[in-house]
């Protein structure tokens, strides 16, 4: 089932930080701008709230979530071990036009000048390779996972050049899928996550 674009938007804005930890999510302002009734509005907020990214709170309103650094440390412990499934199962299981489509993305991250348009790219990198899994259960916990990452990947510092690197650690992935080699996925894709909790913590160490 297609994900609703208000749903869509509304997150991609809450992952970037267009809308800040604690910032009122006004149905009246959201039906004007998508053109909608407030049911569609409604249940995207339902949806958020499941994925941990709003707060709605009776006769209040709805707030974006903050970002709570020990659910983060929390989320880092899980995905960093349901990863290494994945990349085994998407070096098994990937199509030549998943593949096809990894590289284009990897092409445009090259190109990308600034942080929000490669942690997109990132993104969706990550939901192609999940999707290849073919794990309909994985892709979802996943999915949320990197969300809830890239929320903390936005407050960070991004002068130590972290995402200049990541073109080339994508493409080695790229190539170890394609080969069907689940094993150096597994390892490449444990790298890479690892680097960016690395990452994070030094931002935030102290």
């Amino acid at each position: 089932m297609a994900e609703s674009p208000i749903y869509t938007t509304i997150k991609e804005r809450i992952i970037l930080l267009e809308y800040e930890p604690g910032a009122v999510l006004r149905e009246k302002d959201l039906m004007e701008e998508f053109g909608v009734s407030r049911t569609p509005i409604r249940e995207a907020f339902i949806r958020l709230e499941i994925d941990g990214l709003v707060r709605i709170m009776p006769n209040m309103g709805t707030f974006v979530a903050d970002v709570s650094f020990q659910q983060l440390k929390d989320v880092f412990e899980i995905r960093s071990f349901l990863v290494r499934l994945s990349a085994q199962l998407a070096a098994a299981r990937i199509t030549g036009e998943e593949l096809a489509e990894i590289r284009t993305r990897i092409n445009k991250m090259k190109e990308a000048q600034d942080a929000k348009t490669i942690m997109r790219l990132d993104g969706e990198i990550h939901d192609i390779i999940n999707g290849a899994t073919k794990n309909a259960m994985l892709v979802k916990i996943l999915g949320m996972l990197h969300d809830q990452a890239v929320r903390i990947w936005t407050f960070s510092d991004e002068r130590n050049g972290y995402w200049q690197k990541l073109s080339d650690e994508f493409e080695e992935m790229a190539a170890a899928l394609e080969r069907g080699d689940e094993e150096a996925s597994a390892e490449l894709l444990e790298r890479h996550t690892k680097r960016f909790t690395d990452h994070i913590r030094r931002q935030f160490a102290g």
